[in-house]
């Protein structure tokens, strides 16, 4: 299969992919042509090494792709629109059935765990106000009249101990917003059709 065969077989194959989206994949594929074609390699070499269009076409269009068509007929291919997925009553019962699902580990495991993450941060940075313990011991010496040198000293340690829990709070909180963010995320796609990793 030489060049021209290979891009005409492409194009039919992938006639229900979303026109622009085509038009990449095919200027992709030539673009493998005019570089080995630089390198000096065949055409029907290049061909080979790409692989089966209509098995680059199957891989390209996941569920959009029926084996049926375009089939044996070269010259029809069902369009974009007509490929849209269908709005079934199988679609509807396994989203329904999924969210149940989804509800159940989200009650078991999804909230319990997440509001364990929540409050190890909220502990943390509860612990962030150590930073206002020089706060109290000038109140203590302001109000009471009680100057005491190791309640000052203490009050110097806890203010850094406080900053280190400022610190670790910011982080931790950014580290858990990123995983829950990404937990509801897969919660979507789950739901949707599109659980993977």
């Amino acid at each position: 299969m030489n060049r021209q065969q290979f891009m005409q077989a492409m194009e039919i194959h992938l006639r229900p992919m979303d026109p622009l989206e085509r038009a990449e994949l095919l200027a992709d594929y030539d673009q493998h042509f005019e570089l080995g074609i630089r390198d000096g390699t065949p055409e029907e070499e290049i061909a080979r090494e790409l692989g089966q269009p209509q098995e680059i076409a199957q891989e390209a269009l996941g569920e959009r792709y029926h084996s049926h068509m375009p089939g044996t007929d070269p010259f029809y291919a069902a369009t974009f629109r007509e490929m849209q997925p269908l709005k079934n009553s199988n679609r509807a019962t396994r989203n329904f059935f999924t969210a149940i699902g989804l509800l159940f580990l989200n009650l078991m495991l999804g909230i319990p765990l997440g509001l364990s993450l929540w409050s190890v941060w909220l502990t943390i940075a509860s612990l962030s106000l150590l930073i206002l313990a020089p706060v109290a011991a000038a109140v203590d010496f302001l109000l009471l009249g009680h100057f005491d040198k190791a309640e000052l000293f203490v009050a110097i340690g806890t203010f850094g101990v406080g900053i280190l829990f400022v610190i670790a709070s910011k982080w931790v909180f950014i580290a858990f917003k990123i995983v829950t963010l990404q937990y509801i995320k897969w919660n979507i796609r789950a739901i949707k059709g599109d659980a993977s990793v």
